[in-house]
């Protein structure tokens, strides 16, 4: 377990403070908006691809493409939902009349490629690191890590559509019959927490322009990320359910407002989480250092 979880020797309190100060100082919540845009921008692309791709798969696209928007209805607050679905079934269309594929793929792989690069320099500003990598070992990285977080969503779509078929088939064998879709509902959630830490740790570890890299120091940021995303979610959902404010403001542009206020909570909470790993990780090279002058 210490491989994995380390607060670098502070107390939570003490952790909790650090962070928010730091989060603070850095601009977070601004850099989130510019995060919040190039996500907005890679995300219909990126759509339009999976789309694609899905198109392949003649018996389980279709399946996978509602599942899909299902997921994406539970995520989003309901008016970015329905935009999102919207832009779904136009975007299907488009696919499916196979026109300009090629631009297509390149059009949305250059639109998540940058966004992944806006995260990787939004994570340096919290890690408070300088980017000295090479443009290419940049553009590689990103594209790696664009791949790493595309498979990881894309197990997480595919466990929600067969995880369901195996517990209606193999539930009877295992004397559960009424319930087997229940259960199986509720191991889901944890599974995909799971996979979203994995995909948190990995940004973690790997975008910034770090030469030390331990992964006792990105989880707890990885859990404290996805509690924030999880939480600020929740609330998005039950605010845009009972006010209206946001309609009578922007009008037919509400749900694209609503989405983008969506992402920004999404880019607040990945940047925050950095924020607190880069406090540990002080934390513990502060505590290391002190031991060594204690010996020496």
């Amino acid at each position: 377990m210490d491989r994995l979880w380390s607060r670098g020797g502070l107390s939570w309190p003490q952790l909790v403070k650090r962070t928010w100060h730091e989060s603070w100082e850095d601009e977070v919540f601004g850099l989130a908006a510019r995060l919040a845009f190039y996500h907005f921008l890679a995300l219909f692309p990126v759509l339009l691809l999976l789309l694609l791709l899905l198109l392949k798969l003649s018996d389980a696209g279709p399946q996978l493409r509602n599942t899909l928007t299902d997921s994406l209805s539970q995520l989003l607050p309901q008016q970015a939902a329905q935009l999102v679905g919207s832009m779904v079934g136009q975007l299907n269309h488009t696919a499916g009349l196979g026109a300009g594929i090629w631009w297509a793929v390149l059009g949305s792989t250059w639109a998540a490629v940058n966004g992944t690069w806006a995260l990787m320099t939004g994570l340096n500003m919290a890690y408070e690191v300088k980017e000295k990598r090479r443009w290419w070992k940049l553009l590689g990285l990103a594209l790696v890590l664009t791949i790493c977080l595309a498979i990881l969503g894309f197990a997480a779509l595919a466990l929600i559509l067969y995880g369901g078929r195996a517990a209606r088939v193999i539930g009877p064998h295992l004397g559960i019959t009424a319930h087997g879709w229940l259960l199986w509902r509720l191991v889901q959630w944890p599974i995909i927490a799971i996979l979203l830490l994995t995909a948190f740790a990995i940004l973690y570890r790997f975008a910034p322009n770090l030469d030390d890299r331990k992964w006792q120091w990105s989880t707890p940021g990885a859990v404290v990320a996805l509690i924030l995303w999880v939480g600020s979610a929740l609330l998005l959902r039950a605010y845009f359910e009972y006010s209206r404010s946001y309609e009578r403001m922007y009008g037919t542009l509400a749900d694209v407002a609503i989405l983008l206020m969506w992402l920004y909570f999404t880019s607040a909470a990945i940047l925050i989480g950095g924020e607190m790993n880069s406090e540990i990780e002080k934390a513990a090279e502060g505590g290391a250092g002190q031991r060594d002058q204690a010996k020496g």
